[in-house]
């Protein structure tokens, strides 16, 4: 696996075919723009670990072969920040298989021009969502990702980020699991996960290392809600 700039949006190739691998990391070491990590079939649970920090999934239409169930719900889950290659002519057939609806896909054989397109479309419609929160000394940084409170900060993830940023904007109101998990993750309402009891758990551990002790994050009647503690 090979991991560049850290300041750069990271972007995250996964393929088996090893002469698409080649042609793509070749093609991205001389665009010099992005953060390029390499993950083929055996390295996918690698690849879930660091999700929340990746911006982009390039996935090639192979590494949908023999996937367990758990590796295959990740590319259904992270498929609005996905790129997905495939041969035209198996494009019907693969997506409607795996009950996957791609945010983009390109044809090969490959475009570096149409892959750069659509990567910086979706990482610019992301950032677009949302906007930098300030309040008195506290300010949640979007596009750095990062949570300052009294020159004190802190790094978030992806999706630390995106549920801080709710909260924040509907402080003192309820906002159920259901949403949460629709919005950010796009799961269905039946699924059932700890991931966002797991990211609320590490969001409190962040504002309270920062000094932010007024705001409490409560779970109530399977909802969350961001409010402020009357300190004494």
């Amino acid at each position: 696996m090979i991991e560049l700039d850290n300041q750069k949006n990271k972007i995250a190739i996964i393929a088996n075919n090893q002469n698409l691998l080649d042609l793509l990391e070749e093609s991205f070491l001389l665009y010099g723009k992005f953060s390029i990590s390499i993950f083929k079939n055996n390295s996918i649970l690698d690849l879930i670990k660091k999700s929340d920090d990746i911006s982009v999934l390039i996935v090639s239409n192979d590494i949908l072969d023999n996937l367990d169930k758990k590796h295959l719900r990740f590319f259904k889950e992270n498929e609005k920040k996905s790129i997905f290659l495939i041969n035209k002519k198996d494009k019907k057939i693969t997506f409607s298989e795996k009950q996957i609806n791609p945010k983009s896909i390109i044809n090969l054989p490959l475009s570096l021009g149409k892959i750069i397109k659509a990567i910086e479309s979706l990482i610019r419609e992301e950032k677009n969502k949302m906007n930098d929160i300030k309040i008195g000394n506290f300010s949640l940084d979007v596009v750095g990702r990062k949570i300052s409170f009294d020159k004190v900060n802190e790094k978030l993830t992806e999706k630390e980020t995106e549920i801080l940023w709710k909260l924040l904007n509907k402080i003192d109101y309820k906002i159920s699991q259901k949403e949460f998990l629709k919005e950010i993750w796009g799961y269905d309402e039946s699924i059932e996960t700890r991931t966002l009891e797991t990211h609320i758990y590490r969001i409190r551990k962040k504002l309270n290392s920062i000094g932010i002790k007024k705001y409490e994050i409560k779970n109530i009647d399977n909802s969350y809600i961001l409010s402020l503690k009357k300190l004494n």
